[in-house]
């Protein structure tokens, strides 16, 4: 593996940690823990949770679901990375 992934992996692993139980992603399937069955993840409640953990800080909100990304699109290489982006990253666009 290289290190850009490696790196990814422990900021998640470190997300996961902090967030417990809470909508944090079932990997490699992407989907959310807490939810019902097959729901994409970041489900609404994991994209609330991230806008308020990173309320001032638009950037490191960026830079940390852009890891996500990265490890998404390597974790499902069968998937369409644009959808990919669309759901993990597009979000953030939102007001």
């Amino acid at each position: 593996m290289n290190s850009r992934y490696e790196q990814a992996l422990r900021e998640i692993a470190a997300v996961e940690a902090r967030l417990a139980d809470q909508h944090v992603p079932r990997r490699p399937e992407w989907t959310c823990q807490s939810c019902e069955p097959d729901t994409s993840w970041p489900c609404v409640p994991a994209q609330v949770r991230l806008a308020e953990q990173y309320r001032n800080d638009r950037i490191g909100l960026s830079m940390h679901v852009g890891s996500l990304y990265y490890v998404a699109v390597n974790e499902r290489p069968d998937e369409d990375a644009a959808v990919l982006y669309e759901r993990i990253v597009g979000w953030i666009r939102e007001p």
